[in-house]
Formats: structure tokens, C-alpha cells, sequence
């Protein structure tokens, strides 16, 4: 009987990295990369994580492989972004680092930390991104692209460049019509200023070339160079883009690479002819991803509006970010931060599923994978989680010293904890109150902010109807019997509006106006609980 496919993408793929790896005898070496060339955004994310996500499917399959991210620190600084992160992963204002543009067009592993704390800016950048990436479990192997300049294992690819030169022409001209047939895709950098510059000729048996240093175009535009001319080692300069990505395919021996849709139209399909007409090498298996908006918006650093994971992790578990990440990456989402709470939510469901399966057997597979894969380790047993939002009214409504008792104490009345918390569960549970709060405080729509009156307004209550001041009262005598579940709590709701001859619409703004003075809010079968249902009976019986 012939083996059902695998309906998970990350799935389908480490099966194919497999095949080829035994096919070519050899370790799977899977292979992503950046460049420091700032904070690096959570888009950028998408690289190491779908990389990552088939190293572990891979390893978990019986198979040798190794996760190798280069650092592509001997690229040129381009622009200065907006704001700058330090190693804590907190911003600042590149405008407090003026003499950063002086750099322009230097490589990344030349230009000094702009908050002077390591060696370089790549070597900084690199470091605040590591960090980003082992919090949320993921380790790769990070080389340095300058250093694999240095140790010459660059030579070879360069070689070949030169040596089939006029061939490069031709096929370059294919890819760029501003390209010629005698184009040499090699930048020398300046011993004298340090800028990066185009190259006129080259001597293959001294492996050195020449230049004029007149700067290069980079980005629009247009760098100064110092005038100086003469000859630098080809380990002294670098491979331009087109050819650079390519060689680092054949040193790393690269078996699986996933990459943006914007190199898949560029980059990847002159790279395919380069790797195997001048290097002579198998391109890896592709795998194209989508690009993702933030709150509608494409990041951008020049812009400044960048989030980092450090950002990211102020207000959701490292677990959800890596959740959001196994969707099929080929649809463009947009990821709300005003909305995080439905991503948390989502997560939540799928970790019940996990450990109370449904018997959809194609979705099931999905969920253990997607669940599988979000998490470092799976747990034994389903984590004592509470809901995003809920922990949002608590961490707003009780003194920080309560909010962990009261939040047990909902847990407890909802049927979801019996018996004493581990320390692990309360460690869960504080962090989630905490991120929550802090997504509140800075991301949150009007509706999730609450500050509760200490008493009703009397201008508003003035404004309601005889039959709402009604339901209050109602409600206020029924909320002070006995503590209610949620569901009992929303059959209420349903029960006294209707017993008021009132909508449930103006039943809910009746309450929200009392409570905290507009006319919505939050969920009020969780706002009620989280807030003391005594608490709320006492405010609501001043109204009459």
C-alpha cells in the first residue's frame, strides 16, 4: 500500500530534502541568510523559520543535516534606518548617531557599532538578531560571509567568474538589459577609503584586480569614492549579488533554501543558469514564501515601521509567533497587532486540539504538525493557559500583587483548574498577564482599554430608558445570588433583556455605560468575572 502524502507544506518538503540528500550521499545542508543591515523585522523572520521548521522535520526523520545562516556582513551599507535597536533589543532614533552616514557604501564588518558596544555594525546586528532567534528555540549556524572571504573559500567561485567571463555577459544580459556583454560582476574595496567600487580588469594569475575608486550606484544612489586607483586581491573585494548567492549554494553544499517572492523573480532565476553553467553546481531546492503586511503596512527600516521578535515578544508567547509562521506561507497575511489577541486565540484552539483530537483525520495531521513544530518541545500534558483577553481585564482591573490569584481563581470557577497549579502553569499564566498588558497599553483597540467608574455617570444614566435602568437592576439582583459561569453569565444576559422588553444591543450598552462610561467593551461574560461579580452588582445598583 502505497504511503499517504503528507498534507503539512514543511512536511511535504523535508521528504523531498531527504530524497535528494541520500540521492547525492551526502548530510542535508539547509541554508538561509541575512544582512545586518539593522534590525531585522519579523518578515525577514520567514527565511530562518521555514528553514528551521524542515531542519527539525529532517532530524526528527532519522537523517543527518545541518542549519547553516549566513551572515552577509561584506555587503555595503545602503541607508541609515530610521531607528536603530541595541543588544537589549530597545530602539532609539538613528538621528542620535549623525556620523553613521558617513559610511555609506562601506561594507557592514567595516563600519564601527553605532552604539559601540562590539567590534562592528554587522557584528552588533548580528547579534541583536541571534538573540531574537534563540529565544524563540532556534539555533543555527551563523558564518560570516566576510570571514569566508578572508579564509578564500570565495576563491574558487570568483575564479570561475573571471575565467568565464564572456559567458557571464551573456547571461546576465538576459536577466538586466542595463548589463553588457563585457560586465564583471566583482567590487573591489578601497584600501584607502574603504568604499566599494567597480571593477575594470582583472589578472587571473596574480588573483588580483584593478580599479578606480569613484564610489558605485547603491540604492538610487550614488556613493563618493577617493579617487585612488590601483590593485587589491580578490579576497579584497566581493562577488556582486546575482553571483555571490550562488557561490554560497556550492560552499555550503546547500541542499534546501527558502526565500522571499521577490528574489524568486530576480535573483533565483539568473542564479539557477549561474550555478550550473559558471559554478557547475545543483541549485537547492527552492521553497517561496509570501511577504506579510503589519497592520496593512509593508515594513520597511528606512520608514522605521519595523517590528523585531524582541518587539514581538513583548506581547505574545514565543510559541504563538512561531505558530503564525506554519500557515502556508504562499498566502500574503497581514498580522494586526491591535488584533493579536484572534492569533492567540487560534493558538489556544490548536493546542486543545492537540491534546483533545477531533476525528477529522486531515485536519488533526495539521494540527500535530503546525502544534509540533510551534513549540521547542511538546509537552506531556495540555498547559494551563488562560484566554488573551481575559488576562488583558485582569492585568487592567487588579493590583499586579492580586492578578495571578484572581486569574487561578477564574481558572478554578471555569472548570479548568483543579488542585494546585505547577510553578510551570503559573509561570504561563503570569507571562500572559503581563504580555497582555503590555499589548493593552500600547497596540489595543479603544473597546479592549478598560478603566472601570467608580460610580455610573449621572449624565449617562440620564440618557437611558426606563426599561434599561430596569435590566440593571435585575441584573444587579441576579449577579449578587451566586457566582455564575460563563455561560450561565451569557444566558443571563439574554434572559433579563428580554424579560426588560429591551434588544440585547441596548442591554450591552446599558451595561458598558455603567461600568465604564461608553458604550462598548470587552467581552462582558469574561469582563464581569474578572472585575467580581459582587463588585459589579454593588455599582450597578446606585442606578435607579
Amino acid at each position: 500500500m502505497q504511503e499517504k502524502e503528507p498534507m503539512f507544506w514543511a512536511e511535504q518538503l523535508a521528504r523531498q530534502v531527504i530524497e535528494r540528500a541520500e540521492r547525492e550521499g551526502k548530510p542535508a545542508s539547509i541554508r538561509c541568510g541575512q544582512t545586518p543591515s539593522g534590525g531585522k523585522h519579523i518578515g525577514n523572520l520567514n527565511d530562518v523559520v521555514r528553514a528551521h521548521f524542515v531542519y527539525r522535520l529532517v532530524k526528527e526523520k532519522g537523517h543527518d543535516a545541518r542549519f547553516v545562516h549566513s551572515s552577509d556582513d561584506r555587503d555595503p551599507l545602503k541607508d541609515v534606518p530610521r531607528k536603530l535597536a541595541d543588544l537589549d533589543g530597545n530602539w532609539h532614533g538613528s538621528d542620535k548617531f549623525p556620523e553613521m552616514k558617513n559610511f555609506l557604501g562601506r561594507p557592514l564588518c567595516r563600519i564601527p557599532d553605532p552604539f559601540g558596544c562590539c567590534k562592528s555594525w554587522s557584528e552588533h546586528f548580528t547579534k541583536v538578531w541571534e538573540k531574537g532567534l534563540n529565544a524563540l528555540g532556534m539555533f543555527p549556524k551563523i558564518v560570516s560571509i566576510n570571514q569566508y572571504y578572508e579564509e578564500g573559500r570565495f576563491d574558487p567561485y570568483i575564479i570561475k567568474v573571471f575565467e568565464n567571463i564572456e559567458t557571464v555577459g551573456r547571461i546576465v544580459s538576459k536577466f538586466q538589459e542595463t548589463k553588457g556583454e563585457k560586465y564583471m560582476p566583482f567590487d573591489a574595496i578601497c584600501p584607502n577609503c574603504g568604499t566599494l567600487s567597480n571593477i575594470s580588469s582583472f589578472d587571473l594569475e596574480k588573483k588580483t584586480v584593478h580599479f578606480n575608486c569613484r564610489g558605485k550606484a547603491i540604492k538610487k544612489k550614488c556613493t563618493e569614492g577617493c579617487g585612488f586607483e590601483g590593485d587589491v586581491s580578490i579576497r579584497g573585494g566581493k562577488l556582486q549579488w546575482r553571483f555571490e548567492w550562488p557561490a554560497e549554494w556550492g560552499i555550503e553544499q546547500a541542499t534546501f533554501e527558502p526565500f522571499g517572492k521577490d528574489h524568486y523573480e530576480g535573483s533565483w532565476k539568473s542564479g539557477q543558469v549561474i550555478a550550473k553553467e559558471i559554478y557547475g553546481i545543483e541549485p537547492p531546492i527552492p521553497y517561496v514564501y509570501e511577504f506579510f503586511l503589519v497592520d496593512g503596512q509593508k515594513m520597511s527600516a528606512s520608514v522605521g515601521n519595523v517590528f523585531i521578535v524582541q518587539d514581538m515578544l513583548k506581547i505574545i508567547e514565543p510559541e504563538v509567533l512561531m505558530y503564525f509562521y506554519t500557515k502556508r506561507p504562499g498566502k500574503q497575511r497581514d498580522l494586526s497587532l491591535k488584533d493579536i489577541h484572534l492569533l492567540v486565540d487560534e493558538f489556544d484552539d490548536i493546542e486543545n486540539k492537540y491534546f483533545n483530537p477531533v476525528e477529522d483525520e486531515k485536519e488533526m495531521a495539521n494540527v500535530k504538525a503546525a502544534y509540533g513544530l510551534s513549540l521547542a518541545k511538546v509537552p506531556k500534558n495540555k498547559p494551563l493557559r488562560i484566554r488573551y483577553t481575559f488576562a488583558s481585564m485582569i492585568a487592567q482591573t487588579i493590583p499586579q500583587d492580586r492578578m495571578l490569584e484572581k486569574a487561578m481563581e477564574m481558572l478554578r470557577a471555569a472548570g479548568y483548574l483543579k488542585g494546585e497549579p505547577s510553578e510551570e502553569d503559573k509561570k504561563r499564566i503570569e507571562l500572559r498577564l503581563k504580555l497582555s498588558k503590555y499589548w493593552t497599553e500600547h497596540y489595543a483597540a479603544e473597546e479592549y482599554k478598560i478603566k472601570v467608574l467608580d460610580s455610573p455617570p449621572e449624565e449617562l444614566i440620564g440618557k437611558m430608558s426606563e426599561r434599561q435602568k430596569r435590566a440593571l437592576q435585575i441584573l444587579s439582583k441576579e449577579l449578587a445570588k451566586k457566582e455564575l459561569s460563563e455561560k450561565e453569565l451569557q444566558n443571563l444576559f439574554f434572559a433579563t433583556a428580554k424579560k426588560s422588553g429591551i434588544t440585547a444591543k441596548d442591554f450591552y450598552s446599558a451595561v458598558y455605560q455603567a461600568m465604564l462610561g461608553k458604550n462598548a467593551g470587552p467581552r462582558l461574560a469574561s469582563f464581569i468575572p474578572a472585575i467580581g461579580q459582587k463588585s459589579v452588582a454593588k455599582k450597578l445598583q446606585q442606578i435607579s
